[in-house]
């Protein structure tokens, strides 16, 4: 195996199993509401806990890889991501499930800013392909939960797959990533963090940093809606158990497509215009699924969403390297990772506070529809202002 194909295949095992595992709450979501008597606000607060500590380090996480040895800043946080799932098992309360989910979210951290830093080091001259194919890994994560949980839940509970998710995330993730090397030294080895932190204030003071920043939160918030609320909008529409995590499936693997168009298309037309493309696609997908009235019509429209799922998040972080260059990637990706987390944190309570004020979906979805189209002059207007460094 070549040194290429064992970072990709490392990279992509880790974003497998963090997307696995995130979506995974999403899909249970309902189950652990019943059990734990939660509202869709509470329900939603958990989640928040995962991605608030997931933000916050992974900012911190961006700074270190440009500094220090990414294999090894990976190998320090995965035990982390392995036991707050398995102790998701134990969660008997609000309170508990989000302690353990933000276990599990500060492990999480090194799943998406090193991974595809790592990529994109390694295949220089083609990021937006291979990011593409490292984004299939992470659709291919929930879309094979998507299929298995209607099966495992009756057999092990929600608390079982949890455990089960813990157990497969330490005994896969540590071994593949401590015996992959290449590509992993930072780009300004002889620089102390201290220097590093300093020098990045020059970053923060360039407008494209706050516009790309702001695009990404408005994607973030845009395609976070259907990951959160498509199960129990499946239920809404009185369509049996069965079939509540179809929508998930069908949003990874329709967006494995996507993955392998757009991503690879954005090396040949420019970012921006990739990008625009992608959420414009979005936006229709979550513009239809607000006025869906049957199943089949939420299935047509979650199609459109599937696509731009597969090219949105790499997209961004194609973006980054475009405009900052490799020095500071790390560093600018993290921080974008936490500025749009604000919409990831947001979209499931908004969208829950909206759910239990207004007792239907039309608000979140026509919400996210609009902050999707929003986010595309914002990415236009980062990469015109920027540096524009590309290598």
């Amino acid at each position: 195996m070549t040194s290429g194909l064992r970072v990709l295949v490392a990279a992509s095992s880790i974003a497998f199993m963090v997307y696995c595992t995130r979506y995974a709450y999403s899909m249970m979501m309902p189950y652990m509401m019943q059990d734990l008597g939660l509202n869709y606000a509470q329900a939603g607060l958990i989640y928040s806990s995962y991605m608030s500590i997931y933000l916050v380090a992974a900012l911190f996480i961006g700074f270190l890889v440009d500094v220090r040895d990414l294999r090894l800043v990976i190998l320090t946080f995965l035990p982390l991501f392995a036991v707050g799932n398995a102790l998701m098992a134990a969660a008997s309360s609000l309170w508990t499930a989000s302690l353990f989910f933000g276990i599990a979210g500060l492990g999480a951290s090194v799943g998406w800013v090193p991974t595809t830093l790592w990529v994109q080091r390694r295949f220089p001259e083609r990021r937006g392909t291979y990011l593409g194919i490292l984004q299939l890994s992470c659709n291919l994560g929930f879309g094979t939960l998507g299929l298995l949980l209607p099966v495992a839940l009756p057999v092990l509970g929600w608390r079982g797959v949890w455990m089960v998710l813990g157990v497969i995330s330490a005994v896969w993730l540590i071994p593949i990533t401590a015996m992959t090397k290449g590509a992993t030294a930072p780009v300004r080895s002889d620089m102390s963090i201290t220097r590093y932190l300093a020098e990045f204030r020059s970053v923060l003071r360039n407008r494209a940093f706050w516009l790309g920043g702001g695009s990404y939160m408005a994607a973030s918030f845009a395609i976070m809606t259907p990951l959160t609320f498509s199960a129990d909008y499946v239920k809404y529409l009185g369509i049996g158990e069965v079939w509540e995590s179809m929508v998930f499936t069908v949003i990874a693997f329709v967006g494995i497509a996507g993955a392998l168009v757009i991503p690879p298309l954005s090396d040949r037309i420019g970012r921006e215009k990739a990008l625009a493309l992608n959420n414009t696609i979005m936006m229709v997908g979550l513009a239809g699924s607000a006025i869906a009235r049957s199943f089949l019509s939420l299935i047509i429209w979650t199609v459109a969403v599937g696509v731009s799922y597969g090219g949105v998040w790499v997209l961004y972080a194609a973006l980054v390297r475009d405009i900052y260059g490799s020095g500071v990637a790390g560093g600018v990706m993290g921080a974008w990772t936490l500025i749009g987390g604000l919409g990831l944190l947001l979209s499931p309570f908004v969208g829950g506070l909206l759910i239990d004020i207004l007792g239907g979906y039309t608000a979140p979805y026509l919400l996210s529809a609009a902050l999707a189209i929003i986010s595309i002059p914002l990415a236009f207007m980062a990469k015109k202002l920027g540096p524009g460094r590309t290598r």
